[in-house]
């Protein structure tokens, strides 16, 4: 059995992302997309078929890797549902930076990924737009978001 460093929860051998939560429990290899014609637009805005995400908080350090079953609420909080992982910002500077309990949510929808703020007390933003609580914005491979003042950028795994 191999426990999630994240929620606790005890998962058969092998397996690569926690049952309850979602998240990698074991290094996920990442991929370079090809450019093709110099093309240099925003990323895709479709999940692979895994539905995985990186979250990149800081350069030096490796990506947070989630598989986004239904919904992904970013806070400070370490609660855990059915379809529903909570990830605690805290270890990323998120009470210093102002990061709510319940700051903002991703939620999928087929292939696509939803960005909405939950009435945040410091606000979110989507590549340096102000995003209005309660408005769910689709997400690119290659965003920034920024939840009070914590910077972190969302990948898609292809």
């Amino acid at each position: 059995m191999q426990l999630c460093p994240h929620c606790g929860q005890s998962n058969m051998e092998g397996v690569v992302f926690c049952q309850k939560c979602g998240i990698a429990l074991v290094a996920v290899p990442l991929a370079t997309r090809q450019l093709i014609g110099g093309d240099v637009q925003g990323g895709t805005d479709e999940l692979s078929s895994e539905s995985v995400v990186m979250l990149q908080f800081n350069a030096q350090e490796a990506p947070l890797t989630v598989q986004v079953k239904h919904e992904v609420i970013l806070g400070r909080i370490t609660e855990q549902a059915e379809e529903t992982t909570y990830i605690n910002l805290t270890a990323f500077g998120g009470e210093e930076q102002g990061v709510s309990r319940r700051h903002a949510r991703l939620l999928r929808d087929n292939k696509a990924l939803y960005l909405m703020d939950l009435n945040s007390t410091n606000g979110t933003r989507l590549n340096g737009e102000v995003l209005p609580a309660a408005v769910e914005k689709r997400l690119r491979d290659g965003d920034e978001i920024t939840l009070g003042k914590l910077k972190l950028f969302v990948y898609f795994k292809i």
